[in-house]
């Protein structure tokens, strides 16, 4: 298990990037929201410390065998250590257990923390590069970048993570910012930005060349974006047969 050196003596560069980036990311969301914002800001902590919480649990139950030895590191995680898909799991329950408990609409909640999102994904992209996790594999070109792999060695590799956090950060901007007509649909952003930084993550983890689990030839985390953005494609579709089928009836 990789522990990250602290920064300046008391943080570590992975604390320092993954709440750097939260930060941006609810500032952001509070900067683009209309009206509520004491609500946006107490709303997004609770998000960031659910998606933590979620993408902790996703990677102590990753690695169970080890934790079981070392049960005081489980709740470390500013020691390295979080499972994407999990915080992803963590966020999108925060938000649904915001919308049940204080009666937002779900649909505009969902845009308006869209911002966080895409944030928070840049930050994961980022930390993949930091802790060695997610890596491409190796390249002897110009566009390679030098990543230090789970067994300590540091070769010129396929830039994953600058690609994953460009991709995932701009998408998330052209939702937001580019003018298309069914973004005045609730809950619309949300799920287009979402869409796309799932196709991100699932394109790139097919060039992934770190040793982790296989179901079906695939890694775990192909199949979750795979899964999640088939059903996000589905939604979409039944969505817009019913907005078909209410428009042509008389």
């Amino acid at each position: 298990m990789i522990t990250q050196p602290l920064f300046l003596g008391t943080f570590s560069l992975y604390s320092i990037i993954l709440s750097g980036t939260a930060a941006l990311g609810l500032f952001l969301s509070w900067l683009l929201s209309e009206d509520k914002r004491s609500f946006i800001l107490d709303a997004g902590l609770g998000i960031i410390f659910v998606s933590l919480l979620g993408g902790r649990v996703g990677f102590v139950l990753r690695n169970l065998a080890y934790f079981l030895e070392h049960p005081g590191q489980m709740p470390k995680f500013w020691l390295g250590g979080l499972s994407w898909p999990g915080a992803v799991i963590g966020a999108v329950l925060s938000v649904v257990a915001i919308h049940l408990i204080w009666k937002e609409p779900l649909g505009v909640l969902a845009d308006q923390f869209l911002p966080l999102l895409g944030a928070m994904a840049v930050g994961a992209w980022l930390l993949s590069w930091w802790t060695g996790t997610g890596y491409g594999p190796e390249v002897d070109a110009w566009f390679g970048i030098t990543i230090q792999d789970l067994y300590g060695f540091s070769l010129k590799r396929w830039p994953l993570p600058i690609l994953g956090a460009l991709f995932c950060g701009g998408w998330t901007a052209g939702v937001i910012l580019f003018p298309i007509k069914r973004q005045r649909d609730s809950g619309f952003r949300a799920l287009a930005g979402m869409a796309g930084i799932l196709a991100v993550n699932g394109v790139l983890s097919f060039f992934k060349v770190d040793p982790v689990p296989v179901f079906w030839g695939l890694r775990w985390d192909s199949w979750f974006s795979l899964i999640s953005l088939a059903s996000i494609l589905i939604y979409f579709t039944i969505s817009r047969t019913d907005k078909k089928n209410e428009g042509s009836n008389p």
